[in-house]
């Protein structure tokens, strides 16, 4: 029997945007529990939820409890079925009608004695979702029910087809935009430290990112004592410019280079200059450009800097990141705490940043850049 969306009731259809609008996992999780309670009737449902590595991220109940990986590990270990799965990658449904012994066989297995009975399941349906590394699946949602309920049917499991691709849609969006965040506040982070003045500006030209060195130079730029986070507005001129010249390029043909880079020196301070930038992403005519404006300052002072401040330019993020720390006066421990990584990784990179630096020791860093 083929079944369309059409089919399925108003109830269902709201869980199935819901999932689709779902943009943190724990929301995705429970969207997609009351999709299959409204696909079909089940008594409970479980998601497990893995990495690229195959490792268990998140092993949950639609009741409310958490599976830790020992007990993961064990039904993975008793679980009869676990080999046809691993001989069929890419397979998308699998009921335990066919793949489990029925009556007394069943009772006898150590699976049904240590796994289905103390969970009170019987039968039950897994919907598989293969990622780039098999043999196992990446993530598998399962809806269950007990003994004394019929097992799933046809009509369950062609239900069930129906909904397989919207969670696998749903999924990889999800696992995207999770991944765009990540790369985002790993961008702000580094942005963070960055000796250079950086502010990143969005295609309405909001601030999306600046660091304080940038703060700094922007209200030097607009003459002003208090701290502001608007960019000098003859700077937003430039963008605008670079915009309007960007949109009358692209019209005549999508093809063709545009103005991409432009530098300003300011009106009445020369030592103060900038760099503005827009940034395409390449091979996207629907992604509107962002901007990019460095800062410099040319007095004498600030150039006699501009040798440390190319070395600083050298350190990778994390070398930034420590080395921060350290001019702050905090202790290898300290710095370990406050970048949640190991005392051994503290001194990798505080190892690479004093030869980069060409430094001998913590005070002669903490002296040099302060």
């Amino acid at each position: 029997m083929s079944y369309r969306t059409s089919h399925f009731s108003t109830k269902w259809e709201r869980a199935l945007l819901a999932m689709h609008g779902a943009t943190e996992t724990d929301g995705f999780i429970q969207a997609t529990f009351r999709l299959l309670k409204a696909t079909v009737e089940c008594e409970f449902v479980v998601a497990n939820l893995r990495n690229v590595d195959g490792i268990p991220m998140v092993v949950r109940h639609s009741g409310g409890r958490v599976y830790g990986a020992e007990y993961m590990e064990r039904f993975s270990r008793l679980n009869p079925s676990l080999h046809h799965v691993l001989l069929r990658p890419g397979l998308k449904l699998l009921p335990t009608r066919g793949h489990l012994p029925e009556g007394e066989k069943l009772h006898a297995l150590p699976f049904y004695r240590e796994c289905m009975q103390p969970e009170n399941w019987r039968h039950s349906v897994a919907l598989f979702f293969w990622g780039l590394l098999p043999p196992i699946p990446q993530n598998v949602f399962c809806v269950f029910r007990p003994e004394d309920q019929p097992d799933f049917e046809d009509d369950d499991l062609a239900r069930l087809r129906v909904v397989h691709p919207h969670i696998s849609t749903a999924l990889k969006r999800l696992r995207k935009q999770l991944k765009d965040r990540s790369t985002h506040d790993g961008m702000a982070e580094m942005l963070r430290h960055l000796p250079v003045a950086t502010v990143l500006l969005d295609w309405d030209l909001n601030v999306s990112h600046q660091n304080p060195a940038a703060k700094k130079l922007c209200n030097q730029w607009n003459g002003r004592e208090l701290e502001t986070t608007l960019p000098p507005s003859d700077l937003l001129a430039v963008c605008q410019a670079l915009k309007q010249n960007w949109k009358e390029t692209i019209r005549q043909d999508s093809r063709a280079q545009v103005l991409k880079k432009q530098s300003l020196v300011h009106a009445s301070d020369l030592n103060l200059h900038a760099e503005v930038s827009m940034v395409l992403q390449q091979g996207s005519l629907l992604a509107y450009p962002g901007f990019l404006i460095h800062l410099f300052d040319r007095t004498p002072a600030a150039k006699a800097m501009e040798p440390l401040m190319e070395k600083l330019r050298m350190l990778t993020a994390g070398e930034r990141e420590a080395v921060m720390l350290v001019v702050d006066g905090l202790d290898n421990q300290e710095v370990a705490e406050g970048l949640s990584i190991t005392i051994a990784a503290v001194k990798l990179r505080l190892h690479g940043a004093f030869k980069k630096l060409d430094v001998q020791s913590r005070s002669q860093l903490m002296a040099r850049l302060r």
